[in-house]
């Protein structure tokens, strides 16, 4: 038991998960959800701006920020867990207890739960702030949200023995 003995998509499912963990991590902590020409950047987190020359940075109080901004925070920090989740799952079925689909099925289920808190996420901040254009770490958990759809469909594809299965 072990990566040899797990199927084709199985690796690529390992694969993407960790391509999509990271992704979804970058996306989350760096501030650049919007950014207005490189002098003022948003995260989930911080708040950068540009002041005579020098960039500083500093962290978004709670206090000041909106309900349905916590409501991005929340649902983006779930994407994040729900895929690392998946991800020690899948490590733990594929290196060390391959005969227990349970776990794989359970990864599939956690990474579609992770892109769907991804896909909140995102809609809710691009549907409370309108505007016309986004940043870098906004495009990360689109791009996480799609990874994740991705591995699950694989993964479904997988447990069923539809394509590649065991």
């Amino acid at each position: 038991m072990g990566f040899k003995e797990a199927s084709l998509l199985c690796k690529i499912v390992l694969i993407l998960l960790v391509l999509c963990f990271c992704i979804d991590l970058i996306g989350f902590a760096i501030p650049y959800w919007i950014s207005v020409e490189d002098k003022f950047n948003v995260g989930l987190w911080d708040r950068c701006f540009e002041l005579y020359g020098y960039k500083t940075c500093d962290t978004l109080n709670n206090i000041d920020i909106p309900d349905w901004f916590r409501a991005v925070r929340a649902f983006s920090i779930l994407s994040w867990i729900f895929f690392l989740m998946a991800l020690v799952l899948v490590i733990i079925f594929v290196f060390f207890k391959s005969d227990k689909k349970t776990l794989y099925v359970g990864a599939v289920c956690l990474s579609f739960a992770g892109a769907f808190c991804a896909l909140v996420a995102f809609a809710v901040f691009a549907g409370e702030l309108k505007l016309n254009e986004y940043h870098a770490s906004f495009a990360l958990t689109i791009i996480s949200f799609i990874l994740g759809l991705i591995i699950g469909i694989l993964g479904m594809f997988d447990c069923l023995g539809v394509v590649g299965g065991q």
